[in-house]
């Protein structure tokens, strides 16, 4: 990969993404805390996350467009409506938010990096595994740092939350660990590119706030009051996921 990141698209970027790891993230937790017995103190801010995450990807798709001089592909229009759907039907309280959010997901490889890998089909479903399986482990933990739990986190019902939670994050982390991998193949050839382009440092990065959320998961889960700081750093690594997805795209 070669050449500089666009870094206002690298901000639009981080705004949509943020948004649909929240987005979906506010979806998983709840319906956790819906499993007996219920847990009823816990409504994320979903509505706001995807309204992020439509807001996003609007100034995407229109920088795109101003940049290019033309129409942007049929990808990225449908992934703005899917984005603008699902958040209507979560002020209004309708039920397709889930497939709303889920296509917008499914579309998001489909204008990226992974449309330029020759064939393109297992770069975009490693790459659409990827979005998911974050969603569920980064968007959750975003998710559960803004809520506030009557009594703390060491409270009963916030440890039951955590330890259900705790299940499937293990699971979504080690897709998100693979997938991440495969991902990095496609655009750095060898190991020296990590340490002699751009790219492959912010590459770097983006891993080292990864394993820091993992140490920072693992410490909130023994009791530790680190919600706030894991959170934080999910902020930056989905920074560096938004610059790397503002270099220019290889054909």
């Amino acid at each position: 990969m070669s050449g500089r990141p666009d870094l206002v698209l690298a901000a639009l970027h981080w705004i949509e993404y943020l948004g649909l790891l929240g987005g979906v993230g506010s979806m998983v937790v709840r319906r956790l805390a819906r499993n007996r017995p219920p847990i009823r103190w816990v409504e994320p801010p979903m509505h706001i996350f995807l309204g992020a995450a439509f807001v996003g990807g609007l100034a995407v798709v229109s920088v795109e467009a101003f940049q290019a001089g033309n129409v942007p592909g049929w990808e990225r229009l449908v992934r703005v409506a899917a984005e603008g759907l699902a958040f209507v039907f979560c002020l209004r309280g309708i039920t397709f938010v889930a497939p709303a959010a889920f296509l917008a997901i499914v579309l998001l490889p489909l204008g990226g990096h992974a449309a330029a890998v020759e064939p393109p089909a297992g770069a975009e479903l490693a790459d659409v595994l990827h979005v998911a399986s974050a969603c569920i482990w980064a968007g959750g933990i975003l998710t559960l740092a803004t809520l506030q739990p009557p009594g703390g986190w060491r409270g009963a019902e916030a440890r039951g939350l955590l330890d259900r939670f705790g299940g499937i994050a293990l699971i979504a982390f080690a897709m998100t660990a693979l997938t991440g991998v495969l991902r990095a193949t496609e655009q750095i050839h060898g190991l020296g590119d990590l340490w002699t382009t751009s790219y492959g440092i912010v590459l770097v990065l983006k891993g080292v706030g990864v394993s820091i959320m993992l140490l920072l998961s693992l410490a909130w889960r023994r009791g530790l009051p680190v919600a706030r700081a894991e959170a934080a750093a999910g902020l930056l690594v989905v920074a560096a996921t938004a610059v790397l997805a503002a270099y220019p795209n290889q054909a």
